[in-house]
């Protein structure tokens, strides 16, 4: 019994010691660590899809209501915008995504972003698709970026390769790649053969609000949103986002690796490579050899606008702090060995000292013109009262004249009978100056019926400031908050917070309304949070929160 009960004892031990073997790699693989993505250089059109927004009722029938373009970064996630499937969308009937899938299906009520009936659809080609899912946690609404997952592996098509935005420069070529905009809104399924692209050179390397932007030339439309901006080597520098003012921009691709990395999304950084996520936090690469090319461009740029800048309406300490700043800029951009902080230091000075500049104190023309007009009026008023006071002095010394001439050489006046004769005879001409006085008196009251006149003046809207109480006129048609004092009409530069062009008042009739301007922080009426570029009515004792800057609006 004792030898039986061994054998079966070390049987069940190697048995397990086979179960412990199998199962590390599959744990492994499940934790990112030997994750393997081959990426195309050759045919980046291949990797790159079409994503499709649908209302799927209870019977399986689909209506399709908005779409972009999307890429594969592996055999199962893809990236795209995120505002290719909001709901808040506004299409050209005039109503937004939700709205119109109501009215469509006669809900009860609007669709909420949970809604089980909505879907996302990846077209593989014209006829086939398969489902994809939003990952919870690698998207962002600041980005304009989520992941994807697929329902099934897409096979046949490759992950393109993500490059490194860092190490791109001004002038540099690149190209945008998606689907043309008129076959999204037809809602026709393309596949790669349908792939259009546009070529330009990078602007700037910049950054709006919090995110990494590239400002480039190569035309975008909304059908190419969500898909990929190349380099000359076909790798991925960024995602293509927006046009604002005729020019073109897309996030830089490092900062969504940065996301990819923290949620375990593996990606290819080589072609035909084998890049993994997250890295082991050992960085083998060399060094680059002095400054960032692209910090020292972006420093020189600062520095020809400022020195370009008009400051004759500034005041001078402002104007001599500003002249400081780009002295030193200029040093720093000068210097061979000078580092990345630097650089940038000197960039994030500038563009204070910029934003520091202080307005000279000054009269309003409309001021002016306003006091000349009062001195003018006083002036006249003065010569009325001399001229009306010199013309009754005449007639009061010709009366004087004519009374003392009727009375006989000697004589004395003679006063009624029974009374004394105790009052001079000067008396009578004490009493009128008084009437001229009175006379005087009745021209200053009408001088103050004009000075009334003048103290009216016609009320508007205006916002008051919760922070310090300050009351805000709104004196334009369209009325800009934010912190960049050459684009506002109000500006907030006590709080970094706030988006340099944020939102906007307009007035249209006896209405006002404000849009949001799509500010990094957001805007909010009454606590409800605004969709980008959406116009919402505000009434009277609204509270307009830009960010964390509350403001309180008021109806004259």
């Amino acid at each position: 019994m004792g030898k039986k009960f061994m054998r079966r004892l070390l049987v069940l031990i190697a048995a397990m010691c086979m179960m412990i073997t199998m199962a590390v790699p599959v744990l492994a693989e499940e934790d990112g660590e030997t994750a393997t993505v081959t990426g195309t250089t050759e045919d980046p059109a291949n990797g790159i899809l079409q994503v499709m927004l649908a209302y799927v009722d209870d019977g399986g029938n689909r209506t399709y209501y908005t779409g972009g373009t999307c890429f594969m970064i592996n055999e199962e996630y893809v990236v795209t915008n995120k505002h290719v499937f909001d709901l808040d969308t506004v299409l050209s009937n005039g109503l937004t995504v939700r709205e119109t899938m109501k009215n469509d299906y006669s809900l009860e009520a609007l669709p909420q972003d949970n809604d089980s009936h909505i879907k996302l659809y990846v077209f593989a080609n014209r006829d086939t698709n398969v489902e994809a899912t939003v990952h919870e946690n690698a998207q962002s609404d600041v980005l304009d970026f989520a992941a994807l997952k697929l329902s099934e592996k897409i096979y046949g098509r490759q992950p393109l390769v993500l490059g490194d935005s860092d190490s791109i420069n001004p002038q540099d070529t690149v190209f945008a790649m998606g689907f043309p905009e008129d076959s999204v809104q037809n809602k026709k399924f393309n596949t790669k053969e349908d792939v259009s692209i546009s070529d330009g050179i990078i602007s700037k390397v910049t950054v709006t609000g919090s995110v990494d932007i590239i400002e480039h030339t190569a035309p975008l439309n909304n059908g190419n949103s969500g898909g990929p901006l190349l380099n000359a080597d076909n790798q991925v520098i960024g995602i293509n986002e927006f046009i604002i003012d005729q020019k073109n921009y897309s996030i830089q691709i490092n900062a969504v690796k940065e996301i990819l990395d923290t949620y375990g999304i593996a990606y290819s950084t080589t072609a035909g490579g084998t890049d993994i996520t997250p890295d082991d936090g050992e960085d083998d690469a060399v060094e680059p050899e002095g400054p960032d090319q692209a910090l020292i461009s972006s420093l020189q740029s600062e520095i020809d606008k400022a020195k370009a800048m008009d400051v004759s309406g500034y005041t001078d300490e402002s104007v001599q702090v500003l002249n400081d700043t780009i002295g030193s800029a200029e040093s720093v951009v000068s210097n061979p060995d000078a580092t990345d902080e630097q650089l940038e230091a000197s960039i994030s000075d500038l563009q204070a000292a910029v934003t520091g500049l202080e307005e000279k104190a000054g009269l309003n023309p409309l001021v002016i013109v306003g006091i000349v007009a009062a001195v003018i009026v006083i002036i006249v008023v003065i010569i009325i009262i001399v001229a009306v006071n010199s013309s009754k002095k005449k007639k009061a010394a010709k009366a004087r004249s004519a009374g003392v001439s009727s009375i006989p050489a000697g004589a004395a006046p003679v006063p009624p009978s029974g009374q004394q004769n105790t009052v001079p005879s000067s008396a009578g001409y004490q009493g009128m100056g008084a009437d001229d006085g009175a006379g005087e008196t009745t021209l200053l009251d009408a001088g103050a019926g004009e000075t009334t006149l003048l103290s009216g003046a016609a009320g508007g809207a205006y916002l008051i400031r919760k922070k310090n109480g300050e009351k805000i006129a709104i004196t334009s048609q369209n009325f800009a908050i934010g912190k960049e004092r050459r684009r506002v009409n109000y500006c907030i530069s006590d709080n970094t917070s706030v988006s340099r062009y944020h939102a906007v008042i307009t007035k249209k009739g006896s209405d006002y309304y404000v849009a949001d301007q799509k500010s990094s922080n957001f805007t909010f009426v009454n606590g409800v949070q605004l969709s980008p570029y959406q116009e919402t009515l505000l009434t009277d004792k609204s509270i307009l929160k830009l960010s964390d800057e509350e403001f309180e609006f008021h109806l004259s």
